[in-house]
């Protein structure tokens, strides 16, 4: 009985962890496709800045997808690449565009400490 109940709760226990885990099998281009489609609607982008956006996705991701495959990614630099990354993605916006990319990005920032505290 103790052999059931100890199988049990170690099998529970790893299919909980496995379920946090995320699970994110899309290539980067897919990855920088969602995100592209996301600003994109709620930015109300052109074609000439979904593609100057999806440009800037696509290095984004790949970047980060190489320092965190790095073994243990430099927040420093990450904090960098993600500032050098808003800063063009300013560049491509009007003025009205870069004012709710502002707005939205600082709701992510505020949502991200809350789930950190």
């Amino acid at each position: 009985m103790k052999k059931v109940l100890i199988a049990t709760v170690l099998t529970f226990a790893g299919l909980t962890s496995y379920a946090q885990r995320p699970n994110d099998n899309r290539t980067p281009e897919q990855r920088a496709e969602a995100q592209t489609k996301s600003l994109t609607e709620s930015l109300k982008l052109n074609d000439d800045q979904q593609k100057q956006i999806y440009t800037l996705n696509l290095e984004r991701v790949k970047q980060m997808t190489e320092m965190r495959e790095s073994g243990t990614p430099d927040r420093e630099k990450m904090r960098a690449s993600m500032e050098a990354y808003n800063t063009a993605v300013n560049k491509v916006l009007t003025p009205e565009q870069q004012e709710v990319y502002k707005k939205e990005m600082e709701q992510r920032r505020s949502g991200e400490r809350r789930r950190n505290d």
